[in-house]
């Protein structure tokens, strides 16, 4: 799963400080979180070393819907799907033949796609919230409060009409990981068919705790 939501993001100053879900800036990171309930984009994803060095690019295309149902697929440089319907995850390797499937748990809920999709009330139980607005766009920056995260912080970043542009994760080595979204469409009707999984035919299964 790391390889396909990775984790990553630039150190950056933020005037603003930490706040609850009463704040205006955890009020307004779920205005714009709200909105993305059925949510299709292309993405770009470049990953780096804690030196800058381009270790990975992937493409592809992801799906969002409310709740906690998610369609990750990787297509480039090779194939490789993350599905979730909201209660089980399955990851698909098409080079190894493999998919390991798993039960969503809590654990689980530090990836971008979950934050995303999921319920917007936990984030600020497990995350400080930090706000910036740059010319006409909105920047958020989530910070853990536990240290059994995937990621140091994760960077959401939506342009002037709402739209969410970049998402940029960096953990605790340093590697930093850039998506960028293209061609966003919010899609109310996306189907919950959409977000399940099919063993293909002589496809090793893996069940994981």
């Amino acid at each position: 799963m790391k390889n396909i939501v990775s984790v990553v993001l630039c150190c950056l100053v933020f005037a603003g400080s930490a706040h609850g879900a009463s704040s205006p800036e955890y009020s307004q990171l779920s205005g714009f979180l709200n909105k993305l309930n059925g949510l299709s984009a292309q993405f770009v994803q470049h990953t780096f070393d804690g030196k800058g060095v381009v270790l990975q690019t992937q493409k592809g295309q992801m799906k969002l819907k409310f709740p906690n149902m998610f369609r990750w697929q990787s297509t480039e440089p090779y194939e490789q799907l993350l599905v979730s319907n909201g209660k089980t995850l399955w990851q698909f390797d098409q080079d190894l033949e493999q998919v390991t499937i798993q039960k969503l748990d809590q654990r689980l809920s530090a990836t971008p796609a979950l934050l995303l999709s999921g319920s917007h009330e936990n984030i600020a139980k497990e995350y400080d919230v930090y706000a910036e607005t740059l010319q006409d766009e909105h920047h958020f920056v989530l910070i853990p409060k536990s240290k059994d995260v995937l990621f140091d912080r994760l960077r959401f970043e939506f342009i002037k009409n709402g739209t969410l542009n970049r998402m940029v994760i960096k953990d605790e080595t340093g590697q930093k990981t850039i998506i960028r979204l293209l061609a966003s469409q919010y899609e109310s009707g996306l189907s919950a068919k959409e977000f399940e999984f099919e063993v293909p035919e002589g496809i090793d299964v893996i069940q994981s705790e």
